[in-house]
């Protein structure tokens, strides 16, 4: 739930959120990977359709989904420019039973074996890690004034019962 949390702290949308939730759920070892996501500003990714799929300055959390998407729909390759992989996109990318193959600098996905993962059994989070999904997560709090209460944050004599 943290990791879901923290990236839409980020401002990653809700469905993608839950992905990396999911994946990082199920590869619990890809957490370093997404801190340094995390820690990313979001930029416009560049797609270029013209042969395939390729894509220029990914915003892996953001932009996964497109590249699931375009591999199920049979658009053939799907090329990441430039990008070097790591745990968390293998995760997200075996989540979705998706081979992820090195091709010079570029990654290229294509279908693989539809077996899911299964979920890790619980694991250690270091304290530093948690912090840091802790402080994006807070970035989605309102903050506590009598004009957010106002508005309708917290929680209400009738929300307690």
């Amino acid at each position: 739930m943290m990791v879901l949390k923290a990236c839409r702290g980020v401002g990653i949308p809700v469905a993608q959120a839950q992905d990396v939730a999911r994946a990082v759920a199920t590869s619990p070892e890809s957490l370093e990977a997404l801190l340094l996501h995390l820690a990313q500003p979001l930029q416009e990714a560049y797609f270029d359709f013209s042969e395939g799929l390729k894509i220029s300055k990914i915003c892996l959390l953001r932009d996964f989904s497109i590249c699931v998407d375009a591999i199920q729909s049979e658009t053939v390759p799907v090329v990441i420019k430039s990008h070097l992989s790591d745990t968390l996109l293998v995760a997200m990318a075996a989540l979705r039973g998706i081979n992820v193959a090195a091709t010079g600098a570029d990654l290229l996905l294509s279908k693989g074996s539809a077996e899911t993962p299964s979920f890790s059994k619980r694991s250690d989070v270091d304290l530093d890690d948690w912090t840091v999904l802790s402080n994006y997560a807070a970035l989605t709090y309102v903050p506590e004034t009598e004009a957010s209460r106002l508005g309708g944050a917290g929680a209400g004599l009738t929300d307690n019962d």
